[in-house]
């Protein structure tokens, strides 16, 4: 178990504030949204809850995966001193790192993990993916069409459903109706990690740190791999069994096509 030295509420404010300031930062740097990963203040904020959910270590040293950090790693500062460098140069390095080919060492695509002979589980893992944001009212931006298991829109959904969470219980006056439906957003956090980042997060850290070689690529790969250990055991979630690895595969056009990363997730009219 966690720490209970920090009253839930805060931590859960302080993972929706890091899961929304790493979809930015991994998200599409010529577009508008970039303002949120320039602005001091919010460089401030996600470095705060960075060193806040460090702190809440485990009691007990608990087993890493394949490809996890321990929580010490969960540190902002190198990512944020990338951040200062010019943004035309941040700009190149997001070009080098994964270009206008998806790189095999890293595709930012959840469905890329799973092995090339399952296409049709690849296909019922999108339409799962796409069944969570349908289900709690929101849909991705057909602006610039971007498939729903990018790793910025999947960070981005955990951060929408902890929000979702706090408002239920801040703002519903019938204290019994907001626990209920916070509770249907736990349930849906707890799912939504376990099913579609624990398992595959930690290789594409891994593979974002060879590829990037240094700078602002290679300094978010140790805060996603320390992350995802440290929500699994405050989930209640078991270590995944074995790794995995980057398998790219042709893929019906059908399959692609439905946010706009840089444009992130929005409420459906």
């Amino acid at each position: 178990m966690m720490n209970a030295t920090t009253d839930s509420t805060v931590l859960d404010l302080a993972r929706e504030c890091l899961y929304r300031f790493l979809s930015a930062v991994l998200g599409d740097p010529y577009a508008d949204r970039w303002g949120d990963v320039a602005d001091a203040g919010s460089q401030r904020i996600a470095r705060a809850a960075a060193e806040l959910l460090r702190g809440e270590v485990p009691d007990q040293a608990f087993a890493l995966a394949p490809g996890e950090s321990p929580p010490d790693r969960l540190a902002l500062e190198p990512l944020l001193d990338a951040l200062e460098r010019p943004i035309s140069e941040l700009r190149a390095e997001h070009d080098r790192v994964f270009g206008l080919v998806m790189p095999k060492e890293c595709p930012p695509y959840e469905t890329e993990y799973h092995p090339a002979s399952e296409v049709f589980f690849r296909s019922q893992q999108l339409a799962d993916i796409a069944g969570f944001y349908r289900a709690f009212g929101i849909q991705t931006s057909l602006a610039r069409p971007e498939r729903p298991d990018h790793i910025a829109l999947e960070l981005e959904f955990m951060a929408f459903l902890l929000m979702k969470k706090r408002m239920a219980l801040e703002t519903l006056q019938d204290k019994a109706l907001g626990a209920e439906h916070a509770g249907i957003c736990e349930r849906a956090i707890a799912d939504f990690f376990g099913d579609h980042l624990a398992w595959w997060v930690p290789a594409f850290a891994a593979g974002l740190g060879r590829k990037a070689g240094e700078g602002l690529y290679a300094a978010i790969a140790p805060v996603l791999s320390a992350l995802i250990p440290l929500e699994r055991q405050r989930l209640g979630l078991p270590a995944p069994a074995r790794p995995v690895h980057p398998d790219l595969i042709e893929r019906p056009e059908e399959q692609a096509g439905c946010a706009a990363c840089p444009q992130g997730l929005a409420i459906s009219a």
